[in-house]
């Protein structure tokens, strides 16, 4: 989301690069665990492999990542073609990700229905397509699945609460059966509602359900556009269920600080429930040439992370 609007010459931006962030933070007591990986919206940016400049083929993804300095790399079933997943394109993406010696963590999976619709059949429907991704998720590696629920809003808190849970411990419990987490994130509409998100989990109550914690994903209403108030305070209420995070950024300084999201904080938030789990590089603005901006984001997270250390 833009909400202020930055100008960044070439000259200022290729600057930046090499200055390290002055973060206002010393060393810390407390030793949470941060890992790093990179998310792959960072580097394409449209789905099923239409046109984009900019962008790369999803199987150079991998080795991109690797010549970036990630070890581990999240993929999204959008970057596939067709809607459930092939197994020879899986396989392949399993052997590219071997070759360039990264790690899957985690599958995005999203545009395959809301698992909470209304609609007995519409939710049965998009409960069966997440399965096969998951299916493919452990297949490939990964230890966690992110899907889309509840992003809509059509129906009252407490009835889509209702179906909510009972979708999500569904799901969560055929994805326990292949050893993975299963994430909501917040996401647009209910779910960008920290109360109701964390309200979801603990009724669902299953070890491997938890929430990917978003940066900037707090969209409450599409039109009028109504965010929840405070990012902060709301990512506060997420934390103790976060497993994942999405650190999202778009502007930078020449200080080389993210310039939407104040970095250290949401860290701070994370660090006073000692997180341990993987922290995902978005870079999603277009100041800067993506791999640019995916440098900068990764060397602020980077320095953050050495504060802990």
């Amino acid at each position: 989301m833009k909400r202020r609007k930055f100008v960044n010459t070439s000259t200022r931006a290729a600057s930046a690069l090499f200055l390290v962030p002055s973060l206002g933070i010393g060393r810390h007591s407390i030793k949470p665990e941060f890992k790093v990986s990179l998310a792959p919206w960072s580097l394409m940016r449209t789905p099923h492999g239409q046109p984009d400049p900019e962008g790369i083929d999803l199987f150079d993804y991998p080795m991109a990542a690797k010549e970036l300095d990630f070890e581990a790399i999240e993929l999204d079933n959008l970057h596939f073609e067709g809607d459930l997943p092939d197994q020879s394109l899986i396989l392949r993406m399993k052997d590219r990700c071997k070759e360039a010696e990264v790690k899957n963590t985690l599958i995005l999976c999203g545009a395959l229905g809301d698992i909470a619709d209304t609609d007995k059949k519409v939710r049965d429907q998009a409960s069966e397509s997440y399965q096969r991704w998951i299916e493919a998720a452990a297949f490939l590696g990964c230890h966690q699945v992110r899907v889309v629920c509840s992003d809509h809003i059509t129906i009252s808190r407490e009835e889509k609460m209702k179906i909510t849970v009972e979708a999500v411990s569904k799901l969560a419990s055929f994805s326990a059966g292949h050893g993975i987490e299963l994430l909501i994130e917040n996401h647009n509409g209910y779910t960008s509602d920290p109360d109701w998100l964390v309200e979801m989990i603990k009724t669902v109550d299953l070890p491997n359900c938890g929430i990917l914690g978003d940066f900037t994903e707090w969209r409450m209403e599409r039109d009028p556009l109504v965010l929840y108030p405070d990012p902060y305070q709301g990512y506060k209420i997420l934390a103790p269920w976060v497993r994942s995070v999405g650190a999202k950024s778009t502007h930078f300084n020449q200080q080389g600080n993210e310039l939407v999201t104040d970095y250290p904080r949401m860290f701070e938030i994370l660090a006073e429930v000692n997180f341990n789990g993987y922290v995902a590089v978005e870079y999603f603005g277009t100041d800067l040439p993506r791999k640019q901006g995916i440098r900068m984001t990764k060397q602020l997270v980077d320095n953050i992370i050495k504060s802990y250390q």
